[in-house]
């Protein structure tokens, strides 16, 4: 008996001793348990025991995605996982789903939907209604700009001979974190152009991928799936600059209030996933 299969019948039989326990989640991280503790009590209001890391196979401590994915054929609906998507989704990694009881972000990660556009923008009006910056109009300039080498991306992502002509750490150094206040004027349009620029010379290097098109990726979406800590550090910069002055913290009382559970398909998804793992059990 393999000590993540002993590991998955412990916490397994948790919610069957204490009946006060809906289910035992594996998360990646202890960072992950805001989001994921907000979208399961809308999902399914309940006690849940968030896991933070468990043993690998030699015993040792281990965290992230991978650590999660190694219960994969022994979860069920008194323990499953809630994973990053990262680029697993836009690869087409199969067995990733609810029918298997694993949750995922359906966005990079889930600091892509604390800077979802539409909310985010709400969030930082309420606030801040004098700005002058729109990040609705910003992210969906960006989310045009970052498409294609994102498609790109996901194509160069398939084999480790064309990951290291474009990888991700390639894409994110076209993707500065320290943006200047003067390319925040017209709602970063100035920022917009410069990062287009970057990405134009980094893939015309490269061999173009048989097809443009994406199921999963548009011009309106794109940006959701850029590494999440990548944006939420970009969004964190432009977001403390323009709240200068102005006695807000951007982080603790914008950014990071983040409770929407629905409104667009990525998180839409997520909240399907989790009411189906949740129904029973």
């Amino acid at each position: 008996m393999n000590r993540i299969y002993q590991q998955a019948l412990y916490y397994s039989n948790i919610p069957l001793r204490d009946r006060s326990i809906k289910a035992v989640v594996h998360l990646e991280n202890i960072d992950d348990i805001p989001f994921w503790s907000n979208q399961l009590q809308e999902a399914h209001p309940a006690k849940y025991r968030f896991l933070t890391y468990s043993k690998n196979e030699k015993g040792t401590d281990s965290r992230g995605c991978e650590q999660c994915l190694r219960y994969k054929p022994y979860l069920n609906k008194r323990f499953f996982i809630c994973i990053d998507s990262d680029l697993r989704l836009l690869r087409g990694e199969e067995g990733l789903t609810a029918n298997n009881c694993i949750a995922q972000t359906y966005a990079y990660s889930w600091e892509n939907h604390f800077c979802e556009a539409k909310h985010l923008q709400e969030r930082f009006t309420a606030l801040v209604p004098d700005s002058g910056f729109d990040f609705q109009v910003f992210l969906q300039n960006l989310s045009a700009v970052v498409c294609c080498p994102l498609i790109y991306l996901v194509h160069y992502s398939s084999s480790p001979t064309l990951n290291q002509q474009w990888n991700i750490t390639r894409f994110n150094s076209c993707l500065p974190l320290q943006p200047k206040r003067e390319e925040l004027s017209n709602n970063g349009q100035g920022y917009i152009e410069k990062v287009g620029e970057l990405f134009d010379k980094a893939i015309s290097e490269l061999q173009q991928p048989e097809s443009l098109r994406h199921e999963n990726i548009d011009e309106s979406n794109a940006y959701l799936h850029i590494q999440g800590h990548q944006l939420y550090k970009l969004i964190l910069q432009i977001g403390s600059m323009l709240c200068k002055g102005k006695g807000v913290a951007f982080k603790a009382e914008i950014l990071d209030k983040a409770i929407h559970t629905g409104g667009y398909k990525e998180i839409d998804n997520v909240q399907s996933d989790l009411m189906q793992i949740t129904i029973g059990g």
